[in-house]
């Protein structure tokens, strides 16, 4: 263990969040990368990979109700969905939520990440793993998912994250045909939620890939959510085959009474909205 009064986490090349923590970080390497948990003071217990925070425990409701809700109430009665990447395990708790979802894939490159932070931050997975609803499957997502479509498998939602093009281990998941075999897994009134990035830190990051959804998908929206881990503004994007109504707040509510969830942290109808509003800045950057 390494011996740290504070951990940076990094928003740009050239400034970052510090961190206060409250004890020594524990660290496991795995074949893949360097898996850290932290103990801090604001943010609980988080953990970073390669010393990019992934989650913490004061904040992670946000993001994952987020990706989780912002995508099932979108959709009329999600049955199956599909998770990848499952370092956001969270997702999955979320998904569960939603009875009509009988049947939730998640595909994790790293195994480790997966015991790791079940046995250090069990609020993270909350035992969603152990649901059987909830298939594991271990290796590279893009492998996985042409293992899954190869078998007919078409999946209502899917979730992932498009906010590291630059690590070597998942550029494949940046192109044109990863994209199209997300494309095609779909059933036709499914949809993608993905994570883009801050477009403050990190905006050509968030153009480039909003571009590269739009010349895939024909229908492409947005959110915007605030993360206090991520620095503040984060963009997420929704994608699918074809351009449908948007539910309106009625509707939503009437879903979210209709499938029993409650004590949600984040997420309401009115923000699900709200959040497709995007301040003037965004609105350039992906025009």
């Amino acid at each position: 263990m390494k011996q740290t009064d504070h951990f940076l986490a990094p928003l740009a090349t050239d400034i970052g969040l510090r961190i206060e923590c409250s004890n020594a970080a524990r660290e496991y390497v795995s074949p893949w990368q360097r898996i850290s948990v932290e103990t801090t003071r604001s943010f609980g217990r988080l953990y970073h990979l390669d010393g990019h925070a992934m989650a913490a425990e004061a904040d992670e409701f946000i993001i994952h109700e987020g990706l989780a809700h912002i995508a099932a109430f979108a959709h009329p009665a999600p049955v199956s969905a599909l998770i990848l990447g499952g370092r956001r395990r969270r997702q999955c708790r979320e998904l569960l939520k939603h009875p009509s979802l009988t049947r939730i894939v998640v595909a994790e490159l790293d195994p480790d990440v997966v015991r790791v932070v079940s046995a250090e931050i069990v609020t993270l997975p909350a035992g969603a793993f152990d649901n059987p609803r909830v298939a594991l499957h271990i290796g590279d997502a893009a492998e996985t998912l042409r293992t899954l479509h190869a078998r007919g498998e078409r999946f209502d939602l899917i979730l992932f994250d498009l906010t590291e093009p630059d690590d070597p281990a998942c550029a494949h998941l940046h192109g044109d045909a990863f994209l199209h075999l997300c494309a095609a897994s779909l059933t036709p009134n499914g949809l993608i939620h993905t994570q883009l990035g801050s477009p403050f830190y990190q905006p050509d990051k968030v153009r480039t890939l909003m571009l590269r959804l739009r010349g895939v998908f024909p229908a492409v929206g947005s959110s915007l959510i605030n993360v206090p881990l991520y620095g503040g503004p984060w963009l997420l994007a929704h994608a699918r085959l074809t351009d449908l109504p948007v539910p309106d707040e009625a509707c939503l509510a009437a879903r979210l009474a209709a499938r029993g969830i409650e004590a949600l942290r984040y997420y309401n109808p009115a923000l699900h909205l709200a959040s497709s509003v995007l301040p003037n800045y965004v609105r350039d950057l992906l025009a």
